[in-house]
């Protein structure tokens, strides 16, 4: 759990089924390293990636996600409605799944799309 002095958060669970991300407060140029620095071990695999509390989220940030999906992780997005319009506006449905819950993100029915 780690958290900087702008108030942005990062917590890392392991769930049985995948590793939980659970970031809040914006996702910017400022606060993207300590996201990608906590993405960084993680190369293949379910990433859930928590973003409910983040209302904020600009192309650092966005590169972050984009870095972890090119190392061939399997990335399921719980976004906040900004982040998930963000993500669709630059075409990031088609790299990852987006869920409502956690509980979804880790549903073995959960497809790609």
């Amino acid at each position: 759990m780690a958290q900087s002095e702008d108030g942005f958060f990062v917590e890392v669970v392991r769930l049985p089924e995948a590793l939980l991300v659970t970031a809040s407060g914006e996702l910017d140029a400022d606060t993207a390293p300590e996201l990608t620095r906590v993405l960084d071990g993680v190369d293949a695999g379910v990433v859930v990636l928590d973003l409910r509390a983040v209302p904020f989220c600009d192309s650092v940030g966005l590169a972050s996600i984009v870095t972890l999906v090119g190392r061939g992780a399997d990335v399921r997005v719980i976004g906040s409605r900004q982040v998930v319009r963000l993500m669709a506006l630059t075409g990031m449905e088609h790299h990852v799944v987006f869920a409502a819950s956690v509980a979804e993100a880790v549903s073995p029915h959960v497809h790609e799309g």
